[in-house]
């Protein structure tokens, strides 16, 4: 192929959010692809971004709830957006209800994806003027827009190819209703029985999805690793942000933050861990959050948190905390995961102190990198952080330059460009290395 090879990534969020679609996009491009990530924007307005050499462009692939959008009876004055997230609140909640009552009453509804024809109609003409060579589908909610694009654009005459991603398992994912999960496995078993590579992002996952799928191939793992050379210092200072000295023993949590996540459980053992403080990185206004901080209020003053610092900065923003948490509860897609915030954790040194879901406490066990706690459990808890307290060189010093090395996005990114040059017979030549960083969003004007 002497033409620059190109690569067109779907996904169903706003991307900026989502290390592993910029990882993606950022090493390609760099490795000489023609990268385009189609996202979601969370405005309901189109814009661009960049990263790296690759080009992110946002479409309404979604319906964002707005002004304009809410029905005139809940049309009430407001004067900033929080009115505007509580109706939102409401119309979902109203949405639940009218599934479950619908559920009650036996009433039969067709089941269908939700924005499907929406989201295929505006990146079909993005995708005929792009001309990709790889539709790669970001998880199964991307799935059957990028199907229904690669179906479109062979019609055409273009022979564009499919990769599935797969970020999740689909029986594992609890928001979806049965009648949802089991639309969206047939999609799955659909286009997995066409696409040019399935990917996923351990061998417990692949084990899953060698039945889900019905698949004779197991998927090509390409672990959700964090990126080590794009990585750059902090502009922040995480003790400086929370006000303590580097003498006091910190335990960050880095990510989503939602019932499931087990923060509940931190929170509740910092009562028993005296002088040691708790931060999370994350979105300030969640309702998780807000609910976990009004809980607990004679643990303001050692109960944190601040807001996201860019995916580049993160390792380094991390580093000065003493045991990185993990305290998830049993959830099917917990038990089969090493999730990115693992790896993350490890490449700031920092000890990881995880509930006993089945790959990750395995994994920790093996490395000795720090400490399992029985989920849900505080005072299990708090022994295992006291021991990583106690002794944290001994844990910190599992992570030899190997160790680190196998555990780098720079190797799983060895694995997908591999993959891609395969299916697309291409051997582009790779570029200057730009730095791993997201620009800043431009309103839309041409959409290729």
């Amino acid at each position: 192929m002497s033409k620059t090879p190109k690569t067109l990534h779907i996904v169903l969020n706003g991307v900026t959010e989502d290390s592993r679609v910029l990882k993606c996009a950022w090493s390609l491009s760099n490795a000489g692809w023609d990268v385009l990530v189609v996202g979601s924007s969370p405005s309901g307005d189109s814009d661009e971004l960049t990263i790296g050499y690759a080009r992110i462009i946002r479409l309404p692939l979604k319906l964002v709830i707005r002004k304009e959008n809410i029905p005139r009876v809940l049309r009430i004055p407001f004067k900033n957006e929080t009115m505007l997230w509580l109706i939102a609140g409401v119309l979902r909640r109203l949405r639940r209800y009218r599934r479950k009552l619908t559920e009650k009453l036996g009433i039969k509804r067709e089941v269908v994806v939700p924005n499907l024809h929406r989201a295929v109609k505006l990146i079909t003409p993005v995708a005929m003027g792009f001309d990709p060579d790889i539709v790669h589908a970001h998880d199964y909610t991307a799935l059957p827009i990028a199907g229904a694009i690669v179906e479109m654009l062979q019609r055409a005459g273009r022979p564009a190819q499919l990769i599935y991603d797969a970020h999740e398992y689909v029986p594992g994912v609890a928001h979806l209703t049965k009648p949802m999960a089991a639309l969206y496995t047939k999609i799955e078993r659909k286009y997995s029985s066409s696409a040019a590579a399935v990917l996923s992002v351990s061998e417990p996952m692949n084990d899953l999805l060698m039945d889900q799928l019905k698949v004779s191939m197991r998927p090509t793992i390409v672990a959700n690793d964090p990126l080590v050379e794009g990585q750059q210092p902090s502009a922040r200072h995480l003790r400086n942000d929370i006000g303590i000295s580097a003498g006091v023993p910190l335990l960050v949590y880095s990510g989503a933050v939602a019932p499931q996540r087990g923060i509940q459980t931190a929170l509740a053992a910092l009562r028993q861990l005296e002088g040691v403080h708790l931060v999370l990185i994350a979105n300030p206004k969640n309702k998780t959050e807000m609910d976990l901080v009004a809980s607990a209020p004679d643990l303001a003053h050692r109960f944190h948190i601040v807001p996201y610092v860019p995916n580049s900065e993160l390792v380094s923003y991390l580093s000065t905390a003493d045991i990185g948490l993990i305290p998830i509860l049993h959830r099917l897609n917990h038990e089969i995961s090493l999730i990115t915030k693992f790896g993350e954790y490890m490449q700031a040194l920092l000890p990881i102190l995880v509930s006993d879901v089945k790959t990750m406490a395995a994994e920790v066990k093996k490395l000795g990198n720090g400490e399992v706690f029985i989920a849900e459990d505080v005072d299990d808890f708090v022994r295992a952080a006291k021991l990583v307290l106690n002794d944290p060189v001994n844990y910190r010093s599992a992570y030899t330059e190997q160790v680190l090395s196998e555990r780098s996005w720079e190797r799983q990114a060895e694995i997908l460009l591999g993959a891609c040059n395969q299916i697309a017979g291409a051997s582009p030549t790779a570029q200057p290395h730009r730095p791993f960083v997201v620009s800043k969003p431009k309103l839309l004007k041409e959409t290729v």
